[in-house]
């Protein structure tokens, strides 16, 4: 006799329907989070090479992402991107040394993560876009 019998026909329906509900929410937000991404016209691709460049640079013994109360030497960077212009964040990952003294968020930051500057990562062009592509595909932490 297999496991699946043991049980009422009424209790295996409920089973089978839960079970296929379970795997239709389970595809339809694996579809919304692609459709979001395709929206926000993020290329999932760049956004996976995004991935690689905030861990093998080390973003992430600094930055955490879309963790909230989490204690970390920067700030955390879900939602980043909607936080800040996209001008903003290539000049802050181009040079983020140059923006202290001359942009107040820069300073702000300075000041909130105890004196602790961002180094300058010397990121190239593509590694800046990428690292962008990943960040906006995390949104705030709710």
């Amino acid at each position: 006799m297999n496991s699946f019998s043991r049980f009422k026909p009424i209790s295996r329906l409920a089973l089978c329907c839960s079970v296929v509900g379970a795997l239709a929410l389970t595809i339809g937000a694996r579809q919304s989070a692609a459709q979001a991404q395709a929206r926000k016209g993020v290329d999932p691709a760049q956004a996976a090479q995004g991935k690689q460049v905030f861990v093998k640079r080390g973003c992430n013994f600094c930055h955490t992402i879309g963790k909230t109360g989490a204690t970390a030497e920067g700030p955390d960077l879900g939602g980043v991107t909607e936080r800040r212009t996209h001008e903003w964040l290539v000049a802050w990952l181009k040079d983020p040394n140059a923006m202290f003294g001359a942009d107040a968020a820069a300073d702000a930051m300075y000041e909130q993560y105890h004196h602790v500057k961002m180094p300058n990562m010397h990121l190239g062009e593509a590694e800046i876009s990428s690292l962008l592509a990943y960040l906006a595909t995390n949104p705030a932490a709710r």
